[in-house]
């Protein structure tokens, strides 16, 4: 973490301590100590939103123990996917933005609307790489169980090398 962005969080961590104990106050401490401590930095710069939605995303996994300086890179991708799904949805409302007419009387689907469908399919796509979906993450134990069990069956000499 950069240390502006360590001394704002210090900063607002303080703030948050000289609130008074009523629930908002509680309520608002409880926020800020679940700001993104980990340290993990997105790998580009990120709007306010993204930079929000990367902090979560990380905090997340990181409470999990299930993130690595590696997965950065998934996550800062997730982060920019989802903040530009958000950014596009709020701009879709009804139809009218769904398909876009011509002149000539011709439609078609909108721009807005296409982006909106690709960003949605990146956001499933890195979303479940990082396990985060109950389907995702059994999907993901299976394989490892697999490979596990692959691994301790012999090589040499089992039921297959009989059939040949």
């Amino acid at each position: 973490m950069t240390d502006k962005k360590m001394d704002m969080l210090e900063a607002m961590k303080a703030s948050a301590k000289t609130v008074p104990a009523t629930t908002e106050g509680k309520k608002a401490q409880t926020a800020v100590d679940k700001l993104n401590t980990t340290g993990f930095q997105p790998i580009f710069k990120l709007d306010d939103e993204g930079d929000q939605l990367f902090g979560l995303v990380v905090d997340y996994l990181a409470e999990r123990g299930l993130i690595e300086q590696v997965d950065i890179i998934t996550v800062t991708m997730l982060a920019k996917s989802l903040a530009l799904y958000i950014a596009i949805a709020r701009q879709v409302h009804g139809l009218e933005d769904v398909i876009q007419r011509y002149e000539n009387g011709t439609s078609n689907v909108s721009g807005a609307f296409t982006a909106l469908s690709k960003a949605q399919d990146q956001v499933l796509k890195l979303s479940a790489k990082l396990g985060l979906s109950p389907m995702d993450r059994t999907r993901i134990l299976g394989a490892v169980a697999n490979a596990g069990a692959a691994n301790n069956r012999a090589q040499e000499g089992d039921a297959i090398d009989g059939l040949l």
